[in-house]
C-alpha cells in the first residue's frame, strides 16, 4: 500500500491536468485529498482508484 502524498504540481503532472484545474476540479469530481499545513496532498494510491473510476466503456 502505498502512504506517498504528491503536492498539486506533482499530482497535476501525475494525472496529466493543470494546477488550475487540480484546485478546481479535484473537490468537484470528488478527487481525496488532504490538507497538511495549508498545503494541498493527493495520495497516489487514491488518484488511481479515483482513475479507475472515470473509465468509460
Amino acid at each position: 500500500m502505498s502512504r506517498r502524498f504528491l503536492g498539486i504540481a506533482e499530482a497535476a503532472e501525475y494525472l496529466d491536468m493543470s494546477q488550475r484545474w487540480m484546485y478546481r476540479e479535484s473537490q468537484r469530481y470528488g478527487i481525496p485529498r488532504y490538507y497538511f499545513g495549508g498545503l494541498l496532498k493527493f495520495k497516489v494510491e487514491d488518484l488511481d482508484q479515483w482513475t479507475r473510476q472515470q473509465k468509460v466503456s
